[in-house]
């Protein structure tokens, strides 16, 4: 199995041996690298070999401050 960025249509597709994999346009997924279906997906531009730094990226953070972050909330006496 190797990883794979789709840029296609939105579309699914269940390979032998595979689950359904839901293909969406910018997606990195698993596929069998040996699949016929797989190579002319690559051969068509559609698929293309992920770098591994693309599967592992931290997902961005929230924009504002965090709780930890924001100023102290004065007590009412």
């Amino acid at each position: 199995m190797s990883l794979y960025r789709y840029s296609g249509p939105a579309s699914a597709v269940t390979l032998e041996g595979s689950a359904e994999t839901i293909l969406i346009p910018g997606s990195v997924v698993e596929l069998p690298a040996d699949s016929p279906w797989v190579k002319t997906m690559i051969a068509r531009g559609l698929l293309t070999l992920a770098r591994p730094a693309e599967e592992s990226k931290p997902a961005p953070k929230a924009e504002g401050r965090s709780r930890s972050e924001a100023p102290a909330e004065k007590e009412k006496t």
